[in-house]
């Protein structure tokens, strides 16, 4: 596993954080907070795919290897609130020999219900020295 945390400026921008990663794995964390609600006072599903996408680059990305994505595809399954805690862990489902394909589980942390659930797809390099 790796022990250098990946920048990822936009999800500092929106208060999400990268608790783990490497070996294919990642793990992101955030509050909902009032910046985050649409209209309906739910997360805006943006700010739930933006979760999903810290967690994903960070499994994909790693001291030996660097992913970019080719797609995403998420479902939302259940609304969240302002005070929610989410976290979304990605994890490698299928390694493929150029690209890797990752199932991401976005849960709700007062319950542990699943709101959302992801899946994308990353092409993977060898990451140069």
């Amino acid at each position: 596993m790796s022990t250098q945390q990946p920048v990822d400026r936009y999800a500092q921008f929106l208060g999400i954080e990268v608790t783990g990663h490497g070996g294919g794995r990642a793990v992101s964390t955030v509050t909902v907070t009032e910046d985050h609600l649409n209209p309906h006072d739910t997360t805006h599903g943006a700010f739930v795919f933006a979760l999903v996408g810290t967690a994903v680059a960070a499994a994909a990305n790693d001291d030996e290897h660097t992913g970019v994505a080719s797609a995403i595809h998420i479902d939302y399954l259940r609304p969240t609130r302002l005070g929610d805690a989410l976290t979304a862990e990605a994890v490698v489902g299928e390694r493929l020999p150029k690209e890797d394909l990752f199932v991401i589980r976005v849960t709700r942390d007062a319950d542990g219900e699943v709101v959302a659930r992801a899946t994308a797809r990353f092409t993977r390099r060898v990451r140069a020295r």
